[in-house]
């Protein structure tokens, strides 16, 4: 029996949990309140604060990482790990992870000091690191990765994690193998990423990170380069402030003044016309970048499933059905499943079923 902790750390939450095997025996969020957040501004004050609060949690089943067998965490993007599978922290990955992990920085997101708060709690005990479907993950067709201007290239960023995982589980349903089947799948957060993958690779995904795709709950999406130019040279606005009008106060949140799409949705039970037409843009956007995935799966699809906190909405996904159910079965799997499979793919390794990647520099 192997003893996992899984490491899943966010903006304003830590996702911790136990494993042993593939069986989750406890897992907490530890959530962060807005004062909590002001006391550790600096990513340097967040992570002794994280880690003790997580190391008190584990107090409470009488553990501490020297109990575990590895630890799964949850990976930053680095563009070096752009292959599907499960990477082990060490050499070459390990100093990269490190390397963006920027102590003097403000603090915006867990995920880059994941890999550093791991490796302060073990000290000296050598306990392996793994993550599994890292963001950076780059698998599309050399055609899906041309942009039209000369010297850039069309990025793929998203919830490759979760994505994968919830492709696994509905390949396990249909009773095949993930590797073997064909799936267009949109995940709906804070942020929303759509992909199209075939047998077991994301052949074609937006670059979330960036703002390419669908809008979101407060992220722009892709915006004419027209609109941008505009903001930049005739508004002449500053970076800082263009930035956070296309990630932050944009998307449903610009139009309506939220991101909550449960309020959104009461606020169309209501009779808000305006909030139903913003919320079925957004459906119908994500249906046509679904479309899309089909496109580059040539219309041979196993299902289209939909997963993410907003998957939980019977309004989204009955829309999505209303553009895309011709095409293919619509399946949702509401939330998010970053935790299970983070566990699955660092047990993966450790029982022997699959070898870990072990990133080397391009040149070595």
């Amino acid at each position: 029996m192997f003893r996992i902790l899984v490491l899943n750390l966010g903006g304003t939450s830590s996702k911790v949990a136990i494993y042993e095997d593939l069986k989750e025996i406890a897992d907490f969020t530890l959530r962060h309140t807005p004062e909590d957040m002001k006391k550790y501004p600096l990513v340097k004050d967040q992570v002794p604060y994280r880690k003790k609060m997580i190391e008190d949690w584990l107090a409470t089943y009488s553990l501490t990482i020297n109990d575990f067998d590895a630890v799964a965490a949850r990976g930053a993007s680095i563009p070096e790990a752009y292959m599907s599978g499960t990477y082990l922290v060490d050499g070459y990955y390990k100093d990269l992870l490190f390397k963006v992990h920027k102590p003097e920085d403000p603090f915006v997101h867990g995920i880059r000091m994941i890999t550093p708060l791991a490796v302060e709690m073990m000290g000296d005990k050598k306990i392996p690191i793994y993550v599994t479907d890292p963001p950076s993950v780059r698998e599309q067709l050399p055609v899906a990765r041309i942009c039209g201007v000369k010297g850039f290239e069309r990025m793929a960023q998203g919830h490759v994690l979760n994505q994968k995982a919830v492709g696994r589980f509905h390949a396990e349903k249909l009773g095949k193998d993930y590797n073997k089947c064909r799936f267009a799948i949109a995940h709906l957060g804070g942020g929303v990423s759509v992909a199209a993958h075939e047998n077991g690779k994301l052949i074609d995904i937006n670059d979330a990170g960036d703002g390419h795709g669908p809008f979101s709950p407060d992220r722009a999406g892709t915006v004419s380069s027209g609109h941008m130019l505009k903001m930049f040279y005739v508004e002449k606005l500053p970076y800082e402030v263009v930035y956070k009008r296309i990630r932050g106060n944009a998307g449903v949140k610009g139009h309506l003044g939220t991101n909550d799409m449960r309020e959104v949705a009461e606020r169309i039970k209501n009779g808000d016309e305006f909030a139903k037409l913003i919320f079925d843009a957004m459906i119908y956007q994500v249906a046509k970048e679904l479309g899309g995935c089909i496109v580059a799966l040539r219309g041979d699809v196993d299902a289209i499933l939909v997963t993410g906190g907003i998957a939980k909405s019977d309004y989204l996904i009955d829309g999505l059905k209303y553009y895309l159910e011709k095409l293919a079965p619509v399946v949702a799997y509401p939330g998010e499943f970053e935790n299970q499979a983070l566990a699955a793919g660092a047990y993966r390794v450790l029982s022997g079923q699959e070898q870990p990647i072990i990133l080397q520099p391009v040149n070595s």
